[in-house]
Order: C-alpha cells, then structure tokens, then sequence
C-alpha cells in the first residue's frame, strides 16, 4: 500500500484542525456514555418486568448505541463539513455487495470455528433447553446489533482511523493503534476476568484486523459486515454463560477457552483476508458521478 489511501485521504476534504477532532472525541464519547446511562440505568436498577427483563435488556444495551451513532454522523457533518458517508466510502455509495460479503464470510467462520470446538469439547456447548424462547433475543439482536456494531466501526475504524491518518500513514502502525484503542473500553467486559491478557489482546487483534482490512479494501463495509456478523453469531447462536451480550442463546458455551478463541481468531483473519480481501479488491468502487 502506497502513501496515498482513498479512505484516509477523504479525511482533507473537510475542516480538520486538531481542535475539531479533540471536540469531536469528546462529543462522540459523551454521546456513548450519556446513551448507555440512559438506556441501561434504569434496567440494572431493577426497574423491568423480571419476565422481561433480560430482552429489554438486550434491546437497551444494543440501542444505547444509538447516541454515539448521530453523534458521530453529526460532528463529520457539521464540525468537520463533510458527508458523513465519508466514514464508510470515499466513493459516494455504500457497496452493499462488500458488507454482505464480510457479513457472510466471517459468519461462515464464525459456524465453523464453533462446530470444531463443539466436536473437540462436546460438553462446551449445551442446547437451549427452550429454543422458541430464543427467538425475540433474534429479533432484537437483528434489528439492533448492526445499530452497536456499526456504531463502533464508525467511530473506531471511521472517525479515529482517518483522524489518526492525518498524522500516520503507516498502515501497520495505525492498525496497531486502532486495534489497542478498540480494546480499552473491552477491557471492561465481563468475559475479560476470565483470562484478562489473552482476551484482551483477542480485541486488540480484532481492531487491529478490522483496520487493516478497512485501509487495504479503502472502504469501511468489510469491517461493518464482519463486525455484525461476528456479534449476532455471539448473540444468538452460541453465546457465554460470562458475556456482555446479555442474550439467549441457542446453545450456552459452559467455557471461554482463550488459547482457542486466539488460534481461531488468526485462521480466521487469514481465511477472511484471502476470500473477502480479494474479492473487494475485484471490484473497486467507481467514484459517484452525481
């Protein structure tokens, strides 16, 4: 990859002064918090019904999201003075064709990571003994889990990553830093306790990925595919007794084996890389004309 970079670059059309993007941090994090605060408060406090309570609680903590996603939109538009489109494309569309394909891809990875884990440690995974009890948590999770993770790669593999390329145009070095600030709000979650270095740097290598396939593809929609896809695989298909996706589940895993989350995780990424990567790169986006 060359000095120039179409989505990094879309950076300098717009009003970027340092001030604008320290601003735009704190209006977009303070839209986050003050979301996540206003959504799920109530809910832990034990404000729900408890026959409802875990679903709403799933639908709360995925649309707290919400915020950070219109703050980030807003501050590119009106604080930096460019499309908000620009976070995902510098080329006028979104491909479509891209997100489903990452959004494919990764989940077929995901299925298969998880039935060679389920074949090693048949007492990982335990079936829902009520699977028709699954099927709001689907709901919720489809309808809002493109919400929470787009919303994050808007404004880690967006909004960060062009920032950062103003001053940083090497792409392993911002890969790196982009995955290490993608970890640091993780290293809060609840399944981290269980083995904090190794699922830590299992985010870390998350962002890290993301990033790198989003400056070497130029678009962002990989990344928002796998993201999803990712999530809604966690959310509702096999997700941890331990977990921040707080959703029922097809099958409970009993165990988070954090060497085989990690050796899963690079095949993946490789997998991911050679099938998506190449593809994308097949059909390079033609610049809108309008």
């Amino acid at each position: 990859m060359g000095e120039s970079n179409p989505f990094l670059d879309v950076a300098r059309q717009g009003k970027n002064e340092w001030w604008r993007y320290a601003a735009g941090v704190l209006v977009i994090f303070a839209s986050w918090t003050g979301g996540q605060i206003a959504f799920t408060l109530p809910l832990l406090l034990g404000g729900a019904d408890p026959a409802r309570a875990d679903l709403l609680l799933l639908a709360a903590l995925l649309f707290s999201f919400a915020p950070a996603l219109v703050a980030v939109a807003a501050v590119v538009r009106l604080l930096h003075g460019r499309p908000a489109l620009t976070l995902i494309t510098p080329y006028g569309r979104i491909g479509w064709k891209r997100l489903t394909l990452g959004f494919g891809v990764w989940l077929a990875i995901a299925a298969i990571a998880a039935v060679i884990e389920a074949t090693l440690h048949p007492d990982r995974y335990q079936p829902n003994p009520e699977p028709l009890s699954v099927l709001p948590f689907l709901l919720v999770a489809v309808l809002l889990i493109p919400v929470q993770a787009g919303s994050e790669e808007l404004v880690y593999r967006g909004y960060l990553l062009q920032g950062m390329g103003l001053l940083v145009r090497q792409p392993l070095l911002l890969a790196v830093l982009n995955g290490v600030l993608f970890a640091l709000p993780h290293a809060a979650n609840p399944e981290v306790s269980v083995d904090f270095v190794k699922l830590l740097l299992l985010y870390c290598l998350a962002g890290f990925f993301w990033t790198l396939i989003t400056l070497r593809s130029g678009t962002l929609e990989l990344a928002i595919g796998a993201h999803t896809a990712n999530n809604l695989f966690t959310a509702v298909v096999a997700n941890y007794q331990t977990t921040a996706i707080p959703s029922r589940s097809f099958f409970v895993v009993g165990e988070i084996d954090a060497n085989y989350q990690l050796a899963t995780l690079v095949l993946g990424m490789g997998v991911f890389y050679l099938l998506a990567m190449r593809t994308a790169q097949s059909e390079v986006p033609l610049p809108d004309t309008h």
